[in-house]
């Protein structure tokens, strides 16, 4: 017999084999993809939420992991059989450009189980907690928790912050004031005569957004606020000190608003920090200087 007339049933052989190799493998995926997973992890879907990806198969993520063995036998070097770290393995099915925007939030990158059950949760959106304590997992609570705390805190975090990544500082929704018209009525902020800071959409500029000790989540005590631009109202005659330097007892802690018994005396308590319709945005209708004044003291 010819080494050539040898060759060709050896060539044939082989191919048989390769065929029945692959054959083998593709039987063992179809079996590892049979495995009812639940039968033993049935508390990963207990839950109330669950993620889409058990009603798709284990396999769908845990593609290295030999499931028809026990304890499972890990093919790949990743931890628990993952056919990719996270995020990337998250970016299979979820859209990586909503994660990837100019503000990426930190806790991407750290992998989204920290924030979310990859299988099931009591949370919507698979949270591992609700918020905002699921937050304070890394921001400081003490910052969201002094004397005045903005309604939006309890509201959950993510009613102007996105999760995920934003075009904008902050991970916030959309930029300030059109951020906080969301809850606050424009209307307030848009009279005849708007506050410099208010029509630069500078609120943070005096206000804090999560939590303050003083009024009305102001940065400050709420004269220092206002001296901080208007300083040079201490070194002429206004009310604040009088035309002959005994003025309104401004910023005195037990002085309270003649005309809001439940707000401070400040200057609010004359002028409206965000917008009026009377001139040097009086607080009250009034044409002229003084008649500010009548709205408290009876000539």
């Amino acid at each position: 017999m010819s080494s050539r007339l040898f060759f060709i049933p050896v060539l044939r052989l082989s191919a048989f084999i390769l065929v029945f190799a692959a054959l083998l493998l593709t039987r063992s995926a179809s079996a590892a993809a049979e495995i009812n997973c639940l039968k033993c992890h049935s508390k990963l879907a207990k839950e109330k939420f669950q993620h889409p990806a058990i009603a798709m198969g284990c396999p769908t993520c845990h593609t290295d992991l030999d499931a028809s063995t026990v304890p499972h036998k890990k093919t790949g070097k990743i931890d628990k059989g993952l056919s990719a770290e996270q995020p990337e393995l998250c970016y299979g099915c979820h859209d990586k450009s909503l994660f990837s925007k100019k503000t990426v939030h930190a806790a991407v990158g750290m992998g989204c189980t920290g924030c979310h059950n990859p299988h099931s949760s009591k949370n919507e959106k698979l949270l591992i907690a609700n918020q905002p304590d699921l937050c304070y997992g890394c921001h400081d609570k003490s910052l969201f928790a002094k004397k005045n705390v903005h309604p939006a805190v309890d509201m959950g975090c993510t009613g102007c912050h996105n999760p995920h990544s934003t075009d904008t500082a902050k991970l916030l929704k959309s930029e300030p004031p059109d951020l906080c018209f969301a809850c606050h009525d424009k209307a307030e902020f848009s009279r005849k005569n708007v506050h410099a800071p208010v029509a630069g959409g500078m609120c943070l500029a005096c206000h804090t957004p999560h939590s303050s000790e003083n009024m009305a989540l102001l940065l400050q005590e709420p004269i220092k606020v206002c001296l901080e631009c208007h300083g040079d109202v201490e070194k002429k005659p206004h009310a604040i000190r009088g035309i002959a330097g005994a003025g309104h007892p401004l910023g005195k802690k037990d002085k309270k608003d003649p005309k809001r018994p439940d707000k401070k005396f400040y200057c609010g308590s004359c002028h409206n920090p965000h917008s009026s319709d009377s001139m040097r945005l009086f607080r009250y209708p009034a044409k002229a200087i003084m008649g500010i004044c009548v709205n408290c003291h009876k000539f």
